[in-house]
């Protein structure tokens, strides 16, 4: 077991990676704060010592492994929450720009929900953790190739239904 200040530490550096994987694979806030939580337990209840090169990838084969357990998975939350949005817009949008953004941020919270799941996993541990392929293969469990497919596919499936009616891609 890692000792309790290098523990907090490990806290400190990955939680917020540690939230994003749950939260990618399980779709609800909550549940991925239930997630991160029980992650950073069974972390610092384990028997052995935490390695500080391989403490990321451990600690998203924690999460995996309880996602996997629970057996479920519930729909995708809108990423459109309020204190997002306004993090996401100008200071002071006019109300055309916030309903632009909204209906924009609407359209790709649908589009994510209809790429497959290990299709959707890939495009935001890439796009929102900044992974690449070797990171992502390590905390999916898939190969590199593989990803990189996935990654492609998920890209020419989301432009294509975020393009609008009529024009070309």
């Amino acid at each position: 077991m890692a000792s309790e200040s290098s523990f907090s530490e490990i806290y400190r550096q990955h939680s917020a990676a540690v939230f994003r994987l749950a939260w990618l694979l399980c779709g609800n806030r909550s549940d991925a704060e239930d997630l991160t939580a029980d992650t950073f337990a069974r972390a610092l209840a384990s028997a052995g010592d935490i390695r500080q090169e391989t403490v990321r990838s451990y600690l998203y084969a924690i999460v995996r492994n309880l996602v996997a357990s629970r057996q479920r998975r519930p729909s995708v939350e809108v990423f459109g929450e309020p204190e997002w949005l306004d993090q996401a817009a100008d200071a002071e949008p006019g109300p055309e720009q916030r309903l632009e953004l909204r209906q924009h941020l609407a359209r790709t919270s649908a589009g994510l929900d209809r790429l497959g799941e290990r299709d959707r996993q890939v495009l935001l541990l890439h796009g929102l953790d900044g992974m690449d392929s070797r990171q992502i293969a390590d905390v999916l469990g898939l190969e590199p190739g593989n990803v990189r497919v996935r990654l492609h596919r998920a890209r020419r499936q989301l432009a294509a239904w975020l393009q609008p009616l009529g024009e070309p891609q």
